[in-house]
């Protein structure tokens, strides 16, 4: 604080201002986050309106675009930073006292600027006796999947890797960081893997709601993507969902949708981890393709553009067995096997679907295109599909065999309980598939039939629902749980050695929770079922909101809650615009006359 009483009261803000002389745009200081931690920041706007009396400054924290903008009170600033301001003012101010300062000896100033950068260079300087690293992450816990929870404990970070886990004591003593984060009530883990999602319907969120699978496809999803996804629909759309899965702690998740090219270009631009999928389906989609022929020839040149991309990785997306041919699906299969990557599919998503295949009744819209009168998934088999690259998404009709095909083949299922039970379409067998062995990770699906990208919200309700139909709550414990929807995921997509767990050599993908609010007290104070857990606490007690801090790469996409690299008036001005369209299509015709 500036001293002989130029702060008054914390109510006072514009009188404080007034009596800061030498604060201006640009002026250079140290910032209080939300964190609590004090920033490199630049001033860049000062109001003197009485609507921001409390908070009158707006900053830029270093390394941030203006994204990260925030208005913040005077108490919140260096007031070191503001003597120096309101000295330099001083100078010229026509007073006693800055008359005094301006006689000042130019050698005496000299070398007070001199003691002073070297002062700060040897702040900054990195101590020749620790180990350099990037950033140092500290807090209360450490939740790594691979490994025992840690308390007080930090993560060291290095071009993008984890070089380790450990105690926060050591961790101090051992390396000398460019970036320190100490975010206590925080538990540290890595980030979710929604393994199952089509981004760009962000934009069809809540616009068909409460009808069969059926109706929902054909009635409303089809028609307004025909009409409006083009390449802006799902670039925008997949910035929107990417701001939203940061938000709620993800920081990869897969998507199946058309222009798998601007989805990525969107999210290479945030900062956001992908896979997409060379999208195959039967019918044609005017504005992206005509056909298989179409879709798989934009998809693999979509992808050798994107070869060199380190956040990028793509697979094949066939869309389901009744909608793609015996005949692609060889052609799919051919294409997984010379580029070396996984089919992603929508497989056994109803009853029906299996049903009316084993029927073999082409009549019905579910059953698959094939004339084979056997499940999707035997047809698969017998086309050499269902193998260690397969990524079955929903899964909510199996048989004990089949169960065991998936295990022996070492296929992968992605459960969406949300959408499934929203659209009434069945429940997937969670604990038999875990029980024999199937790796089972977790997705969102799109947000216009789950109507959230919220993979904390998903895990629980995944847990809680495997308990209630094994009517057994030993089943899929909260440790399991959020392994499915971490490294279970990342293992699905082909991602494990990168990314799904705390270890060194992996990607620094790392989330912050805060277990220690209102919603989660008392606050954990120790690991196991006999007292206050962490790992259960994020589980059964924790919302998305509590999600404070993302990290991707060791690149920092959330700090205290907001976008660093997203800005949210340009989401709400993109969203505002797709709505308008959305609506003018859905509504309904006026009646005749």
């Amino acid at each position: 604080r500036l001293s002989r009483g130029r702060f008054v009261s914390r109510t006072g803000g514009l009188r404080r201002l007034m009596a800061a002389p030498g604060l201006e745009v640009g002026t250079r200081l140290r910032a209080k986050y939300i964190d609590g931690v004090q920033y490199r920041a630049e001033v860049i706007a000062i109001s003197e309106s009485k609507k921001r009396a409390k908070a009158p400054v707006k900053v830029r924290f270093d390394g941030y675009d203006e994204s990260s903008d925030t208005w913040l009170p005077l108490e919140d600033l260096s007031s070191r930073a503001l003597r120096k301001a309101a000295a330099q003012a001083g100078k010229s101010d026509g007073t006693a006292k800055g008359k005094a300062k301006a006689k000042a000896k130019p050698e005496a100033k000299a070398k007070a600027k001199s003691k002073a950068r070297a002062k700060a260079k040897a702040a900054e300087a990195p101590d020749p006796n620790k180990t350099p690293c990037d950033e140092l992450i500290i807090a209360s816990w450490v939740i790594p999947i691979e490994g025992e929870v840690q308390q007080d404990a930090a993560i060291a970070v290095r071009d993008g890797l984890i070089i380790e886990v450990l105690a926060a004591a050591e961790a101090e003593a051992k390396y000398s960081p460019k970036r320190r984060s100490n975010l206590p009530g925080k538990a540290l883990m890595p980030g979710f893997v929604n393994a199952h999602t089509h981004a760009s319907m962000v934009y069809m969120r809540g616009i068909s709601d409460d009808i069969m699978l059926h109706e929902w496809l054909t009635g409303t999803v089809w028609p307004m993507e025909g009409a409006l996804a083009d390449e802006d629909f799902c670039r925008e759309g997949a910035t929107l969902a990417a701001a939203e899965m940061i938000r709620s702690g993800t920081t990869c998740a897969h998507d199946m949708y058309f222009f798998p090219g601007s989805t990525l270009e969107a999210w290479t631009k945030v900062g956001f981890r992908g896979v997409v999928g060379i999208i195959c389906i039967e019918f044609p989609f005017p504005k992206y393709g005509m056909g298989p022929d179409d879709f798989i020839s934009k998809g693999l040149a979509a992808m050798a553009a994107t070869k060199d991309n380190p956040l990028v990785r793509w697979d094949v997306a066939a869309h389901a067995p009744y909608t793609v041919t015996d005949a692609t699906f060889l052609r799919l299969k051919e294409i997984t096997q010379t580029h070396s990557l996984k089919l992603h599919i929508h497989l056994h998503e109803t009853a029906a679907e299996c049903e009316e295949s084993e029927k073999g009744n082409t009549e019905h819209f579910a059953c698959h295109k094939s004339d084979q009168k056997c499940t999707p998934l035997k047809n698969l088999d017998r086309l050499g599909l269902a193998d260690s690259r397969l990524i079955a998404v929903h899964m909510t009709c199996l048989k004990d065999e089949e169960i065991e095909l998936l295990a022996k083949n070492g296929s992968s299922v992605v459960h969406c309980p949300t959408s499934n039970m929203k659209l009434a379409s069945g429940v997937c067998r969670v604990a038999d598939l875990l029980k024999a062995g199937v790796n089972v990770a977790l997705g969102t699906d799109g947000a216009s039939s789950h109507n959230s990208l919220d993979m904390l919200g998903e895990l629980k309700l995944a847990a809680i629902l495997a308990k209630q139909t094994a009517k057994d709550p030993t089943v899929v414990p909260a440790a399991q749980a959020l392994r499915m929807a971490t490294l279970n995921g990342a293992k699905a997509l082909g991602l494990d050695d990168k990314i799904g767990s705390l270890v060194p050599g992996k990607a620094a993908d790392i989330i912050a929770i805060d277990v220690d609010t209102v919603e989660t007290l008392p606050s954990p104070c120790t690991v196991g079922p006999k007292g206050f857990d962490p790992v259960t606490h994020i589980v059964y007690s924790s919302t998305r909101d509590q999600v404070t801090d993302v990290w991707v790469a060791g690149k920092r996409l959330l700090r205290g809650r907001r976008l660093t690299t997203v800005r949210t008036k340009v989401l709400r001005d993109t969203a505002k615009k797709w709505s308008d369209k959305v609506m003018e299509i859905a509504k309904p015709e006026s009646p005749k006359e």
